[in-house]
């Protein structure tokens, strides 16, 4: 197997670092990565990485990937005359739920969406879309002005050998009926994936739950979903706890939210709301007109 490239810029601001490693005995010969694929041909047999074989391929952060639930990854190299190539990465997760959450740590705010698998996006050197409980990650080394359109030929001949779709999370399903932005949501499971979009001691101190991590209007927002409201007020309790010991200068109001004042003058408001955790930062403003139209939004599910 040739050297791995990657979408270096991406996976760098995830912490991720790579290596060419050597992958276990594949599983299979996927026929997920065809031979040819439109204008494409593969040029190398199918590796296959499963469970803790992930880190001979990623070193550094392969952790993000386990935290959302990595099952394995099919990597192989496609070539295009005269002289394009494409790394191309196939990685399937425990769920949808887990491939889109994945598919939104390396994509919110970067490139252009695109019609590849059940959403995609393209920028400059690569494809990212994710379909089912799949996520693929194609790359072009050369990264010129006409890699853009043959890495979305490349996905759009990919896609169809992905037989299943799936559903996004219900939150998510949720704040995009309400219409926020979905390009700025990132569909978290755990700490890792919510240090790597709030790297902040108030949000981290949260014990782990799938939520939310997006922007409205200038401002920030975590929605965390617990299993019910016993078990969000006992997250809100255990984060007050660590909150204290941290020495952090959070003050319950006497509306029950708990506030702190940062230091770039932005606010912290945080609260439950039934069995979600929800906090909003940015200017006084903006961050009450944000946290009153999720309560709301809150309120209607």
């Amino acid at each position: 197997m040739i050297g791995i490239t990657r979408i270096a810029a991406l996976l760098s601001a995830a912490g991720v670092c790579l290596t060419a490693g050597t992958p276990s005995p594949s599983l299979s010969q996927a026929a997920i990565l065809p031979s040819t694929a439109g204008g494409w041909t593969r040029t190398d047999s199918v590796d296959v990485y499963a469970g803790k074989d992930l880190f001979l391929l990623i070193d550094g952060g392969a952790d993000l990937f386990y935290e959302y639930g990595f099952v394995r990854v099919f990597s192989s190299e496609y070539s295009r005359v005269p002289d394009r190539s494409a790394t191309t990465e196939l990685y399937e997760m425990g769920s949808p739920e887990a491939a889109y959450g994945l598919f939104t740590s390396f994509t919110v705010g970067a490139g252009t969406s695109v019609p590849a698998g059940q959403e995609g996006v393209l920028g400059e050197g690569y494809c990212i879309f994710w379909k089912g409980s799949y996520v693929a990650m194609l790359t072009d080394a050369s990264a010129d002005s006409a890699s853009g359109a043959m890495l979305l030929q490349l996905a759009g001949h990919l896609d169809p050998e992905i037989r299943q779709t799936g559903s996004l999370p219900g939150l998510c399903t949720l704040l995009r009926e309400a219409a926020l932005d979905s390009r700025t949501m990132v569909f978290v499971r755990g700490k890792l994936a919510l240090g790597n979009q709030l790297p902040y001691a108030w949000a981290t101190s949260l014990p782990p739950a799938d939520g939310v991590v997006g922007e409205s209007g200038g401002s920030r927002y975590l929605i965390l979903e617990y299993k019910n409201v016993a078990a969000a007020e006992a997250a809100l309790r255990a984060a007050e706890a660590e909150w204290e010991k941290l020495r952090l200068p959070m003050r319950l109001n006497s509306k029950g939210r708990w506030r702190l004042q940062q230091r770039n003058e932005e606010v912290v408001m945080l609260e439950h709301r039934g069995r979600y955790v929800l906090a909003v930062s940015g200017g006084q403003q903006t961050s009450d007109a944000l946290a009153s139209r999720l309560r709301r939004i809150l309120e209607t599910e």
